[in-house]
């Protein structure tokens, strides 16, 4: 006996998966789009005063003494720092590390390894992957001994960043070299 042939069933489920594929593409089109929307709406369209340069030096301070940002009015209340706490330990592992210093939440993250690694590196917070972010108005203030610093927009490709340079790197070893051990990697 013969059989009927199973070739317009395939097709069928082919058409099903592309039309799934059409639907996500639009879907994350959207969603794209609406973040464009929202930078443009907060001015990060516009081109900042100052320019980050260097790379990470992985010493892990920055994992180690993070501090998110609240209004002031949010502050002076307990129970929303509370809730900002318990937020980003669940959702990120940030660990409360202290009470709020001015407007500033202190956190740690649980994902550091011994090594000054990142855990979770390929699947890490939005938060981590643009640190340091430059800031519109003026330049971000950062830990001593990270491989990141800034230079004006208007002193790109001087002789005067290259001098800003060096000078970042010397103070970055000088600080190394104080850390003691702990920062070995950095010389």
């Amino acid at each position: 006996m013969l059989q009927p042939p199973v070739f317009p069933f395939r097709w069928v489920g082919l058409l099903l998966v592309f039309e799934l594929w059409v639907l996500v593409f639009v879907f994350q089109s959207m969603i794209y789009g609406c973040d464009r929307i929202a930078w443009r709406l907060l001015g990060y369209h516009r081109k900042t005063r100052y320019v980050r340069r260097g790379d990470c030096a992985r010493t892990g301070l920055c994992c180690r003494t993070l501090g998110i940002e609240l209004p002031e009015s949010w502050v002076r209340r307990p129970r929303v720092v509370a809730f900002f706490q318990r937020w980003y330990a669940l959702v990120h592992n940030f660990q409360p590390i202290g009470p709020p210093q001015g407007r500033l939440l202190p956190l740690s993250c649980g994902y550091l390894r011994d090594g000054r690694t990142c855990g979770v590196y390929p699947f890490r917070p939005k938060l981590c992957r643009e640190y340091p972010q430059v800031g519109l108005f003026g330049k971000v203030e950062l830990h001593r001994g990270c491989g990141y610093w800034f230079v004006e927009r208007s002193k790109l490709w001087t002789f005067e960043e290259r001098l800003l340079r060096e000078q970042h790197e010397a103070e970055r070893r000088e600080y190394s070299r104080a850390a003691g051990g702990a920062m070995d990697g950095l010389t």
